[in-house]
């Protein structure tokens, strides 16, 4: 039997209004996939935050385009999606989201875990952050007690009040701090007062301060801190890490950028190999995409997957975190599973 896909669109809703560099929102646009086959359903997520080239009118019609009298089961499909990387070339959330609802069909099928295909050699365990957006200072408290289960803070950086925002998340905890700016500061004495200004021995990494085509700034604060400087819009994906890995010490890797979890795989294996740490990111996706991205978090130095604590309306449910760890779900495939019934469109429809 062939395999049967349907799309939902929906509008993922922050808790509180989420700040960062590229503006303020009060939540992200999506779309989720749904594959079925046999009986089974696995599922996949594209969100799309409103700076990315990608919609989600783009996501639907790319990959409503590919399935065109197609009449392929889930594995073949799958197979093509990788032997192919023309496929959906230009639509990396589109081919993200349709390979993880294969991927996650595909072991709901034989009824194992994506899990068992892990090399638990390689496993280590990773420190995870939950964001405090920018916004209103007086919004801190409140914002930090979203974020009470990761072992450390990610402040969003690129504001008039970045130094005022540090000092107040400083004095009300004590977990060390990842400060990521977005692309929104411009010069390295930028960057090195608010490292000063939140205790150097307290930052874990600083995130993108620089336009995604700053490369020498970027090159230049790598030489002057010891501070870990990882790049997310600098790299999208494997071409761009293998022409900016210089410039880095660590780089974000995201489902949304690369196109899929064997993307984020090879970028993983290709990242070590040029000595780079790892960051596992997302764009604040549901509990379904942060989940399927959850499963390499043992790969990575630092995990920030923290999309469904964000949300007030993530309609899947899927992995926890105790005393900073994330524990994945049971189950078949990615064992996420829906909290709540969704409008389905068979693509073609």
């Amino acid at each position: 039997m062939a395999v049967k896909l349907s799309y939902c669109r929906y509008r993922l809703l922050f808790k509180h209004p989420f700040g960062t560099a590229h503006g303020l929102r009060d939540g992200t646009d999506s779309v989720f996939i749904r594959a079925e086959q046999d009986g089974a359903v696995g599922y996949g997520e594209a969100t799309l935050p409103p700076y990315l080239e990608e919609t989600v009118d783009s996501v639907v019609q790319r990959i409503g385009s590919l399935l065109i009298g197609s009449k392929d089961q889930a594995q073949q499909l799958l197979d093509q999606l990788v032997r192919h990387p023309e496929r959906l070339a230009d639509g990396p959330g589109a081919r993200a989201a349709l390979h993880t609802a294969l991927v996650d069909l595909l072991h709901r099928l034989n009824n194992t875990s994506v899990y068992q295909l892990i090399d638990h050699s390689i496993l280590k365990s990773s420190i995870t952050l939950m964001t405090v957006g920018s916004g209103a200072v007086e919004e801190i408290p409140m914002k930090l007690k979203d974020t009470l289960l990761a072992n450390a803070i990610k402040v969003k950086l690129g504001s008039p009040s970045d130094k005022v925002a540090i000092m107040r998340i400083k004095a009300l905890d004590d977990r060390m701090l990842f400060l990521d700016a977005n692309q929104g500061l411009r010069s390295v004495s930028d960057v090195l007062e608010r490292i000063q200004w939140a205790v150097e021995d307290r930052v874990l990494g600083i995130e993108q301060p620089f336009p995604k085509d700053r490369e020498d700034l970027h090159a230049e604060l790598l030489e002057s801190t010891s501070i870990p400087v990882y790049g997310d819009e600098s790299i999208q994906a494997m071409a761009d890490l293998e022409a900016k890995a210089v410039s880095f010490s660590g780089v974000n890797i995201k489902l949304m950028k690369c196109g899929g979890l064997d993307r984020v795989e090879a970028m993983i294996d290709r990242a070590r190999a040029l000595g780079l740490k790892v960051m596992l990111g997302s764009m604040s996706e549901s509990s379904l995409g942060c989940t399927a991205m959850a499963f390499l978090a043992g790969r990575a130095d630092v995990v920030d997957l923290d999309g469904p604590w964000l949300m007030k309306n993530d309609p899947f449910r899927g992995m926890t975190m105790h005393q900073g760890k994330l524990v994945l779900p049971d189950g078949p495939g990615f064992g996420v599973t829906l909290k709540e019934e969704l409008n389905w469109t068979p693509f073609g429809a």
